[in-house]
């Protein structure tokens, strides 16, 4: 009698000791908390009213509806645990992260709170106007397209991203008329016209898409003077260099397919992501990056040929983020590593907000590309407007930049009498200027 009591009291003192673990699981917060404040870089003052738009990081697809501002710049939303990254908009402001740069991603956990800051710098067009609307498929809002506004006469273009419910809104667009068309893998869209007038909001201006999409890129990738190595190819509108949605993938065994693609046209780029490879340069600088378009489900094949880079050293962001590191100088040094081979190097100094070049690269206004600088193989380093032949004296405090070196070998059976070998990658040489 004893022993059964013993082992009823056991199991009593064990059911409560479970019960009481499930009752404080049950308890626990199932989410997290995303908090921030945005400000101006200039002033440090908050700014209200800036759009933002929460990304799921493991799928590139809006999670929440948009994300505003208070008074002071304050933001803040509960989170299901996660991985995310964040995208930011406001008229008269330059977006966060800068076009064609990726947005860094963040960890939200049960109960812990992530913060995210962020500075945005003014607009380098003033007097502009905005569009906004809807992107749909029959009456369903779309999510995570990439709506953009192109002036083909001047070959300019703007653009944003749909929230969750399709809801967009293009900032900073100069006085135009302007043909608004949505980017999203399966998706076809049509083009709607938006005439902007100066700071108004043409409003309205509704996208719809048509799923069925069917063009298809596939090929290999070609590792050229360096050991193999299996990379990501990615499709990105002409003009403002910003991947369509859905439309990148990693090859295997070097090879790559893109299906689902929709009628357009797309620049073709492989190993854009920071791996110690780059898309062959020599071909670039001479020809462009390779141009696909699409029509009625046609089927591309492409070849890509990729080499090894060249190592940027100071200042730059580090390979795991594209943050941009932060300088004080507004005539920075560039230093980098020296590559086998070279002849001389090629720098180029890039305005991420424009896309413009301010120092270096290449005249390629003629036949044949032009070198804007030549730095001699034995110079590893060279401080920004040097040889004063830059479009600005110093860099803008506020601004973002793209710093990237070629390396050139002397080659007498090329037209021009010499021949890229390598560059730096895509997304280093990232810095901000501040004060």
């Amino acid at each position: 009698m004893k022993r059964n009591l013993f082992f009823i009291v056991l199991s009593a003192i064990f059911f409560n000791i479970l019960l009481t673990a499930c009752s404080d699981d049950d308890g626990g917060p199932s989410t997290g908390k995303l908090t921030g404040t945005v400000t101006d870089i200039k002033t440090q003052a908050g700014l209200e009213s800036v759009k933002i738009i929460v990304f799921d990081a493991e799928t590139n697809s809006p999670t929440e509806n948009s994300l505003t501002t208070d008074a002071d710049g304050n933001f803040s939303a509960d989170l299901i645990p996660g991985t995310y990254f964040l995208k930011f908009y406001k008229q008269g402001y330059e977006a966060v992260p800068p076009r064609g740069i990726e947005a860094v991603s963040f960890s939200v956990e049960a109960g812990g709170t992530a913060e995210q800051s962020a500075e945005m710098s003014p607009a380098s067009i003033a007097d502009a106007g905005f569009i906004s609307g809807k992107v749909a498929s029959g009456s369903a809002g779309v999510a995570g397209v990439l709506v953009v506004a192109e002036n083909a006469g001047s070959n300019t273009a703007f653009s944003t991203v749909s929230d969750k419910d399709g809801n967009y809104s293009i900032y900073n667009v100069p006085q135009g008329s302007y043909q608004v068309k949505g980017y999203i893998i399966n998706y076809t869209s049509n083009a709607v016209g938006a005439d902007v007038v100066i700071n108004t909001e043409t409003t309205g201006v509704n996208i719809e898409l048509t799923a069925g999409a069917a063009g298809s890129l596939s090929g290999t990738v070609r590792n050229l003077a360096t050991d193999n190595k299996d990379v990501d190819v990615t499709l990105v509108h002409p003009v403002t260099k910003e991947t369509i949605p859905g439309l990148s993938t990693q090859t295997v065994s070097l090879s790559y397919t893109l299906a689902n693609i929709p009628d357009g046209t797309y620049i073709a780029r492989a190993t854009y992501d920071n791996d110690q490879r780059v898309m062959d340069p020599d071909r670039i600088a001479k020809f462009g990056e390779p141009v696909v378009t699409f029509s009625g489900g046609n089927a591309i094949t492409l070849t890509f040929d990729i080499t090894g880079s060249i190592t940027l050293n100071s200042p730059t962001n580090e390979p795991t983020t594209t943050q941009p590191v932060e300088v004080t100088s507004t005539t920075p040094t560039f230093e980098w590593t020296a590559y086998s081979s070279t002849s001389d190097y090629v720098i180029e100094v890039v305005d991420i907000s424009t896309g413009n070049v301010v120092w270096g690269g290449f005249d390629n206004s003629g036949a044949d590309p032009v070198k804007n600088i030549v730095i001699p193989s034995s110079q590893k380093s060279i401080q920004f407007n040097v040889d004063g032949n830059a479009s600005i004296a110093e860099l803008v405090v506020g601004r973002t930049y793209r710093w990237k070196v070629y390396a050139s070998k002397n080659d007498q059976n090329s037209p021009v009498g010499w021949t890229l070998i390598s560059s730096s990658e895509d997304q280093l040489g990232l810095i901000k200027v501040s004060n």
